[in-house]
């Protein structure tokens, strides 16, 4: 039996799925890729925003925070990689 999410990981989920559903319809305008790299660009944007913003400077080195971000952002990718694999692999 699966474990039910709590309810702050439903809530983080549905907000990347908003930000997903928008990547989506600008997608239709401007291509997947273009998309992509706009939506990573400014995911690294806000990411630096919301480190500044948060009292980490000073006791964070942007190296530090480099290497945060990147393992989290690495941990992610793998997950979704892995995923989309499973969804979209060539049926037997």
């Amino acid at each position: 039996m699966n474990e039910p999410i709590p309810e702050d990981a439903k809530a983080f989920f549905e907000l990347a799925n908003r930000f997903v559903a928008q990547a989506n319809d600008l997608s239709e305008e401007h291509g997947r890729a273009r998309v992509a790299a706009a939506l990573l660009y400014a995911a690294s944007r806000y990411g630096a925003f919301a480190w500044a913003m948060s009292g980490a400077p000073g006791r964070q080195t942007p190296e530090e925070a480099l290497d945060l971000f990147g393992a989290q952002y690495r941990k992610m990718m793998e997950d979704n990689l892995r995923r989309m694999e499973q969804e979209f692999a060539p049926k037997e």
